[in-house]
This record gives C-alpha cells, sequence and structure tokens, in this order.
C-alpha cells in the first residue's frame, strides 16, 4: 500500500489508473456537492464512498475515521491511496476538468498543499455567502445559518 499525500507528493497522475474510490464525508454539503459533481464528470471512473459505510477498508490501510472525515480519502485501482491536495488533484484529473494540470505547477501546487488541511478542517465554518459563490444557490439552500448542516462534534 503506498500513501500519497503533501509529504510524498505526485507530480503527476499516473496513466495506468482509470478508476477510483473517492472516500468522503457526506454530511458535509460541499464535501457531497464536489464529490457528486465529480462523478457526473466521470460516472464509469469515479466511485463515490461515504466514509461511514467503508470505514472498515479505510481502517485497515492506515486511516482514523477523524482524518477520513476530515481529509479526503482516495484509492486508485492500482490500489494506491492519495489524500489531502494529492487526492484533490486526481479527483480533478479523473473528473476531466481542463484545468486540473495546472495544479501540479509548482507555485499552485505548493500553495494547495499549504491551504488544503485549513479549508478541510473548517469547511462547516465557511459562510453561506461563499458557498454561493463557488456551488450556486443549490449548495447554499442546503446549509442552514450559512454553514453545513452538521456540526463537526455531531458527525
Amino acid at each position: 500500500m503506498i500513501i500519497k499525500d503533501q509529504t510524498q507528493a505526485n507530480d503527476s497522475l499516473n496513466p495506468e489508473i482509470t478508476h477510483i474510490t473517492m472516500y468522503y464525508d457526506d454530511t458535509c454539503v460541499l464535501c457531497s456537492t464536489e464529490a457528486h459533481g465529480m462523478q457526473m464528470r466521470n460516472p464509469k471512473g469515479i466511485k463515490l464512498t461515504p466514509v461511514d459505510q467503508r470505514l472498515d477498508e479505510l481502517q485497515a490501510a492506515g486511516f482514523s475515521r477523524s482524518d477520513a472525515m476530515t481529509y479526503i480519502c482516495i484509492e486508485a485501482d492500482n490500489g494506491d491511496w492519495y489524500t489531502h491536495m494529492d487526492a484533490i488533484r486526481l479527483l480533478y484529473t479523473m473528473g476531466g476538468l481542463k484545468w486540473a494540470p495546472l495544479l501540479y505547477l509548482p507555485i499552485i501546487k505548493q500553495f494547495g498543499d499549504f491551504i488544503y488541511p485549513v479549508v478541510a478542517r473548517n469547511r462547516y465554518r465557511i459562510p453561506n455567502w461563499v458557498t454561493k459563490l463557488i456551488y450556486g444557490k443549490a449548495l447554499a439552500e442546503a446549509c442552514e445559518n450559512g454553514v453545513c448542516r452538521t456540526a463537526p462534534d455531531k458527525r
């Protein structure tokens, strides 16, 4: 098992990867919206799995529930695991986003590696206007009082 994260940075997507399984916090509206949006772009290549449905697999790979609920975890079809910003880069590449290769550029990559953990840990504090700006009205309506519907201490 290989775990790729910001300390073991991956400079490009392995061309042999054709399918990924994304484990995500399904109680987080931002996480769910992003996950389903990427899966709609590549339904055959991206499988979504809420963390609590396959916690045993994540724990066998060395992830605690707390870490898996906070940071995106992806298992590639070659058996490699990706987390943090490397998982985001892989997800966006698999989702076919045209600008995904920009995430591998040195300055952008370093910034992403720095900012991702901060955003991930504080995603429940993101105000409603920011969610509207990023995801539109549908996501904003899924949040109450400007934040996602489930507080971190209730997850």
